[in-house]
């Protein structure tokens, strides 16, 4: 997959208002993208990334076990994104079983929850020597490599 670099500068800002926990942040972000198809775009990267990032976490694709607990935690340290366990659970199984997301998640959570899903992933499960800006840089890199 390649980073467009137009896209990747708004997937960045999105991902760090989901960082600092601020939705109005998230919101004005997410209203910043140009047009419906720099969305997709960036839906399409962050869905990437968030998919790669389970991969890397669990070194292999995690079990539906492993996803549940991801989705139990991203959802009680995350309660100011207003998804529930089920929410981020449904996501993440049809997200790592790539199945489709829609209906059973509405698109505008899918937006949401991608970029809110992201940011935890990276933020909490980046190396002590990093910041989540150079995990995010890595996968990155690890997907326009694969």
């Amino acid at each position: 997959m390649r980073v467009e670099k137009r896209i990747e500068p708004l997937v960045r800002n999105a991902i760090h208002a989901a960082v600092v926990r601020d939705f109005a942040l998230l919101e004005d972000r997410l209203q910043k993208f140009p047009d419906d198809k720099a969305v997709r775009a960036a839906v399409e990267l962050t869905l990437a990334l968030v998919y790669f990032l389970m991969v890397d976490i669990h070194a292999g694709r995690p079990s539906e076990t492993e996803v549940a607990g991801v989705a139990t935690e991203i959802a009680r340290t995350e309660v100011w994104a207003r998804s529930s366990r089920d929410e981020v659970t449904e996501f993440l199984v049809r997200l790592m079983n790539r199945e489709q997301l829609a209906p059973a998640v509405p698109g505008e959570n899918v937006i949401i929850l991608a970029f809110v899903v992201a940011a935890n992933l990276l933020s909490s499960c980046r190396r002590d020597d990093e910041e989540w800006w150079d995990y995010l840089d890595r996968v990155e890199a690890a997907i326009e490599a694969a």
